[in-house]
């Protein structure tokens, strides 16, 4: 859903290097963290492994993006239901235990364990393969029927998050074939309701907490690499809020001849309190709204605009033909979408758009979605835009709502020891240390999980800013595909011995 902010790129530096020994279990130091690494012997064999199955394992990606599996409409529940059970399938048939499929609320969620060695920490991935909706004539080709051009496979879910789940079940699928094992104890959770916020998550997560009381770590696959030569890490996400508002005027649309001039027209009232809003800045003119915001030091500021292209704003004005940004000028241009709150209307409904109908609309409905920045409660900013929504409603008018929070705004520890792990994998990887940055999108699960009580989650993944996730044409590099299953190789490799006291 709801995610990833415009990040930006670097060139190719290296496919896949690593300088091991040819012991079993080589390891190497690095300011203090000790780092399990395969033989240069496992590596072949995986890379093998990997090359002789790669069209099979692309396959299975083009068998799961052909099931529509858009959470968000309830016609689909049987495609997500389908989708599921293919990855209880798929993590069966490569030797995971405990496959299953769990209904809450009629959103889907798959899991799958492997916890045979107690002497090792156990790891939880997170990915999602609900996808966003289409729109069928902007596509190309067929988004569920998956097409590969110039070494990208397009398909709607292609890098979001179809995509690094198949690579992160075949990499756990080439480890166990190679090996005949894990190196460490891992379980999966594979989400089919994040497009639509996760809002089964939680109720899940509550209701199993014994499934989540022997994790020692957690990755989300859902995350990003910046470009062909540098991984990349979030420091931090916004949360979300939804808000949904409905106003009612009269228990009819009115005939514009007879009663306009006199009745209360709902669009218009609509329009009225949607104005009241925002300042002419594009800043939210509620008295307090930004209060509950965490404030960041000089230093942290400049610590996020060493990581920004300075020039970007001025190019991507051009790009989307924009005269000019808006909001609060005292924040730069990343740090508005990045650490502070905003809030935008994504739909809007009233009167009759089909053609020419006199009327006056009775009904007015529009949709808001808040990014909550970090220590921004979205169930307090809810609380300050309904208020604002009732003080400001004209002419005694009715008004309802419809409200769900996807989660808080996490912010990450660097120094973490997961954190410092995935770190060290990308930076052997790539060979130069990966980008550490806030994103402006939401990912519900790395705020639900560990507020439900299972781990934080560090972001290791290869999705591009430019592949099109939430538009059309979404596609994935074929090449990144490859370094992600060559990643979460290593990155399993890399959590042996490492159980924190």
């Amino acid at each position: 859903m709801m995610k990833k902010n415009v990040i930006y790129y670097f060139t190719l530096l290296v496919f896949f290097s690593y300088h091991h020994d040819s012991i079993a279990q080589s390891q190497v130091r690095n300011n203090s963290l000790v780092l399990n690494k395969a033989t240069q012997k496992q590596l072949k064999e995986y890379d093998s492994f990997f090359v002789e199955n790669h069209k099979r394992h692309i396959n299975d990606l083009v068998e799961l993006i052909a099931i529509p599996t858009m959470s968000m409409k309830p016609e689909n529940r049987p495609e997500l239901k389908k989708a599921a059970d293919l990855l209880k399938d798929m993590l069966h048939t490569i030797g995971m235990d405990n496959t299953e499929v769990f209904f809450t609320n009629e959103l889907p969620v798959v899991t799958a364990s492997y916890t045979r060695n107690k002497r090792q920490p156990t790891i939880l991935f997170y990915g999602h393969f609900d996808v966003q909706p289409v729109n069928e004539d902007r596509w190309k080709s067929d988004p569920f029927s998956a097409e590969i051009r110039d070494e990208r496979l397009y398909g709607r879910g292609a890098t979001d998050d179809k995509g690094p789940i198949i690579a992160l079940i075949s990499a756990i699928e080439g480890l166990i074939k190679v090996d005949g094992k894990l190196p460490v104890n891992i379980k999966l959770l594979l989400d089919g309701g994040e497009e639509m916020g996760s809002p089964h998550l939680p109720i899940w997560l509550a209701s199993n907490q014994e499934w989540l009381s022997d994790i020692d770590f957690g990755v989300s696959v859902d995350a990003m690499m910046n470009n062909d030569n540098q991984g990349m890490m979030w420091k931090g996400l916004r949360g979300a809020a939804d808000l949904e508002v409905t106003i009612t005027s009269a228990n009819t649309d009115l005939h514009s001849g007879i009663y306009g001039g006199v009745a209360p027209n709902a669009a218009l009232a609509a329009s009225k309190v949607i104005a009241s809003l925002w300042n002419n800045d594009g800043i939210i003119a509620i008295k307090g709204f930004y209060d509950g915001l965490r404030q960041y030091s000089e230093k942290e500021r400049k610590e996020i605009a060493a990581v920004v292209d300075q020039d970007q704003q001025a190019k991507d004005l051009k790009k989307f033909g924009i005269d000019q940004w808006i909001g609060e000028r005292e924040y730069s241009f990343y740090e508005r979408p990045w650490i502070r709150t905003s809030v935008d209307i994504t739909g809007f409904k009233a009167g009759y758009v089909q053609g020419k109908a006199s009327i006056i609309p009775h009904t007015a409905w529009f949709r808001m979605l808040a990014r909550t920045g970090p220590d921004h409660d979205p169930k307090e900013v809810l609380e300050m835009l309904k208020k604002h929504i009732k003080d400001s409603l004209p002419w005694g008018l009715k008004v309802d709502f419809k409200e769900s929070v996807m989660g808080t705004a996490p912010v990450f520890d660097e120094s973490d020891l997961g954190f410092r792990i995935g770190k060290q994998v990308l930076t052997d990887f790539f060979g130069t240390p990966p980008i550490i940055l806030y994103i402006g999108g939401t990912v519900p699960a790395l705020s639900s999980i560990p507020d439900g009580g299972g781990p934080n989650l560090v972001s290791v993944g290869f999705q591009r800013s430019d592949e099109n996730f939430h538009a059309d044409n979404e596609y994935m590099r074929i090449e990144s595909f490859k370094k992600g299953q060559r990643i979460y190789v290593n990155l399993l490799h890399a959590f042996v011995n490492q159980l924190n006291e």
